[in-house]
């Protein structure tokens, strides 16, 4: 790898596949029928039903664990390079987090309730000080979280919470967000975060800050510098095996012996299945970026990857007017594999977008946008013609 490059490719494709997994789950899960409930639905035929337990085992979860380290590569990355060129680097992260929130908040209240941006803002806040945190202290502070998580759900103010996510709530929801206009909408999503919402993030934060602590490590490893390295392809091999072979096993047991839409107790086994099995799939990718023939054919999800901001943003506002009462109305009349599909076609389009943009653009609009605010000035939008390659935009 050039270390000149500023933006690392694999990175880009990784969060890009990525995507795909949270869309889909997003769609078949959380945009098709209300989030914050449980619904009693079969999933409809076999292969609705099939589709359902692919999903639970091998995608659900895991593609957000792997967004989730990402994002703290991401912040190992924009604070060692703000560090290079500006005497206050942890203020100036600290503000494009800051930003971030503002654009979650936006994205929580006045569109949907499954926003993850929020949270990604607010636990990327409480990951800032280990940037500069010993490594030990690093992991231990992870592995506290990833503990931690399981035993919150015993805390009497958040288990009722998560119990009241079953009773009764799935049919109000289905009504309101199925056939309501965009006022009531509001009115019951803000219900929804007040007495849903917030309690639940109790329960999801610890994992999640392990998640990116995670993220800071391995970028720390320098893994991404030394691909090359026979060494690190074999740390990769045990990675990928090992990770893919116990998380599909895990997964495929415990999506076996619980309801495909079940959101009940989950256990300190899964989170760590969630884990292993991201971390079996980054490195799985690694691997294959490095041969010719695979990279070519899994570059055309860097764009994406680039523009991951506003691809999330757009499948939000694209598939809440498709199933939410001011738009379309489709709100639990399509089956999972029907979403999945759907999913899969809008990931096409998306892609085809997002590399015809960046032909043009440096940046994603909302990248843009997220990137002015932070540092207090416009930033270029328009791609130079000396640098109209691929991956020469700052991270």
């Amino acid at each position: 790898m050039n270390p000149q490059r500023l933006r690392i490719d694999e990175i880009d494709v990784i969060r890009g596949l990525a995507l795909l997994g949270v869309l889909t789950m997003n769609l078949a899960e959380a945009f098709r029928v209300p989030y914050w409930g449980i619904h009693p639905e079969s999933h409809g035929g076999a292969l609705d039903r099939a589709v359902a337990f692919a999903g639970t085992a091998f995608v659900s979860g895991k593609a957000f664990t792997l967004f989730s380290i990402l994002f703290g590569v991401g912040l190992s990355i924009f604070f060692e390079r703000a560090s290079a060129r500006h005497p206050h680097a942890m203020r100036l992260l600290a503000r494009r987090l800051v930003v971030l929130l503002a654009f979650g908040s936006a994205h929580m209240f006045l569109l949907w309730h499954g926003d993850i941006l929020m949270s990604y803002a607010l636990i990327g806040m409480l990951a800032l000080p280990f940037l500069r945190a010993r490594t030990r202290v690093v992991i231990g502070v992870a592995v506290a979280c990833f503990v931690a998580g399981p035993f919150l759900r015993a805390w009497p103010w958040l288990r009722e919470a998560l119990n009241s996510r079953i009773p009764g709530h799935y049919e109000e929801a289905l009504r309101v967000y199925g056939t309501g206009s965009y006022g009531e909408i509001l009115r019951f999503r803000m219900h929804e975060f007040v007495h849903l919402v917030v309690r639940v993030y109790g329960h999801v934060w610890p994992r999640e800050l392990g998640n990116m602590l995670v993220g800071i490590l391995i970028w720390r490893s320098g893994v991404f510098s030394k691909l090359a390295s026979v060494a690190i392809r074999r740390v990769l091999w045990r990675i990928a095996g090992g990770g893919i072979a116990v998380g599909s096993a895990a997964s495929l047991y415990l999506a076996w012996h619980a309801p495909i839409s079940s959101v009940g107790p989950r256990t300190l086994v899964h989170g760590i299945t969630m884990l292993v099995f991201a971390l079996g799939y980054g490195a799985a990718l690694l691997l294959l970026l490095g041969h010719a023939r695979w990279r070519e054919r899994l570059s055309h999800a860097a764009p994406i990857g680039r523009m991951a901001f506003t691809n999330y943003l757009t499948q939000t506002m694209v598939f809440t007017t498709v199933f939410y009462g001011y738009g379309l109305g489709w709100l639990g009349q399509m089956g999972y594999a029907i979403a999945v599909a759907i999913g899969v076609l809008f990931y096409v389009l998306q892609g085809v977008l997002s590399a015809v943009w960046l032909r043009h653009f440096a940046f994603g609009p909302f990248e843009w946008a997220w990137r002015s605010l932070t540092y207090g000035e416009w930033q270029p939008l328009r791609r130079a013609r000396r640098a109209c390659t691929p991956g020469t935009a700052l991270t």
